[in-house]
């Protein structure tokens, strides 16, 4: 952590430099969340969209796209986000000769500080609304839990499948303090969780300090661990800071993962 490159200042990078990148080591983190020991449950992928990136073609003229990166849950390091913002700076004046090109070298650089294989987009647009899940947003609770609160969650009798989301959640950059808002949503199969608990335990998230990953694991471990289900999927779509969201997702194994984006991003 204290290689990061979080909560101090630095310049904008006016020429490509690799070596901004910081990796950060995943085992390390579970370790600190409490979490290492069940590595072996957590599947998924972390997906990354940077809607600020820039570089120049042969001629000098400035291309625009969006960046959809996306890598393993299983790799042992997972990417600083403040150190890619200032990577992807510094390419906004080198030249390439295609699209291809801008991918490759994006690629190759995450995927040698990353230790994984690392699948990358160019888009001109941003990926679809989600708008089919049943938000609790609005459900009446009594109280909101000062740390994340898996007792909360309760299961019900029945044998259901459902989609849930909410978009109250917060927590806080575990190095700035910085709040950090999201949408998260919830698919799974077997026994109902019951709606009001896991609304509050979600919401005991909001003074909470952990990465992204951190945060979105844990969800994960504490609805299997309260819960008797067939399948679980937990995504959250955080909102962008310095022009790039984080959305991982974390499922039991086989859960087909659909990627798609939260209508305030």
């Amino acid at each position: 952590m204290k290689d990061t490159l979080l909560g101090k200042k630095n310049s904008i990078p006016l020429d490509y430099d690799p070596n901004i990148l910081r990796p950060l080591s995943r085992i390390e983190s579970r370790i600190k969340s409490g979490l290492d020991e069940y590595s072996n449950f957590l599947h998924g992928e972390d997906y990354w969209t940077s809607y600020e990136t820039s570089w120049l073609d042969i001629k000098g003229i400035p291309k625009n796209s969006i960046l959809n990166l996306a890598y393993s849950s299983d790799s042992k390091f997972f990417v600083e986000s403040k150190s890619l913002k200032l990577y992807l700076y510094s390419l906004n004046n080198k030249r390439f000769n295609s699209t291809n090109d801008v991918k490759d070298i994006i690629r190759n650089d995450l995927e040698k500080i990353l230790k994984t294989n690392v699948d990358i987009d160019l888009a001109d647009s941003p990926r679809p609304i989600e708008d089919n899940y049943f938000s609790l947003d609005n459900l009446d609770i009594d109280k909101i839990d000062s740390y994340p609160n898996s007792l909360a969650i309760e299961p019900g009798e029945r044998n259901i499948t459902e989609d849930l989301s909410c978009s109250l959640f917060r927590s806080l950059c575990p190095e700035t303090s910085q709040p950090d808002w999201a949408t998260i949503y919830i698919s799974y199969s077997g026994l109902e969780i019951k709606h009001n608990g896991l609304l509050q335990y979600l919401l005991s998230y909001r003074n909470h300090q952990g990465f992204h990953e951190e945060c979105v694991e844990k969800i994960f471990l504490d609805i299997n661990k309260r819960c008797r289900l067939n399948e679980l999927s937990v995504r959250a779509n955080f909102l962008r800071r310095g022009g790039i969201e984080i959305n991982p997702v974390r499922t039991t194994p086989n859960f087909k993962i659909k990627m798609s984006r939260e209508k305030r991003q």
